[in-house]
């Protein structure tokens, strides 16, 4: 079963920080939180995985309709821990509560949940320096899912597993 690797909580910030802004251009943000969450699992799934995520970021498919791209990165990466490796055998009520915590988390610290609520503003202006302003904000919402998914994980291990 997957786990997530023991570090404290400050070294395990320091190093998911360092790991997020290590990532080249290109990356969405699906893929940037399920790669740097994936880096502190310790699990048989393959980093390649994250090709799974490729049509997830900018809140699907690029629309910017829907759900933020990082929090369905985390929500991936939370699946690596808790998902269901042979459904439909497996808890997958827990693993709801494990997301929705992970949400709930994300939704405390922004207010919302879209990809449209989170950068919307800044999609209507059209011009290259909004582009500019909305990858730095999005890089921001990256790295608090990365830290949001982290101590979701952690929090859910030390409640012990599902009964």
């Amino acid at each position: 079963m997957a786990h997530l690797k023991r570090l404290d909580r400050e070294e395990m910030r320091r190093r998911a920080e360092a790991i997020h802004e290590g990532y080249v251009a290109g990356l969405n943000c699906a893929e940037r939180v399920f790669l740097t969450v994936h880096a502190f699992v310790d699990t048989d799934i393959p980093s390649q995985a994250v090709t799974l995520l490729s049509g997830l970021g900018g809140g699907v498919g690029g629309t910017r309709d829907d759900i933020c791209g990082a929090i369905t990165g985390g929500v991936a990466a939370i699946g690596l821990v808790h998902g269901r490796p042979n459904p439909p055998d497996g808890d997958r009520e827990h693993v709801y509560a494990v997301v929705r915590d992970f949400v709930g988390r994300f939704r405390t610290a922004f207010g919302v949940t879209r990809c449209c609520d989170l950068v919307g503003d800044l999609l209507r202006e059209g011009t290259p320096e909004a582009e500019e302003r909305r990858k730095t904000r999005c890089a921001q919402y990256t790295l608090k899912a990365i830290h949001l998914c982290l101590e979701t994980l952690a929090h859910h291990e030390k409640a012990g597993p599902p009964r």
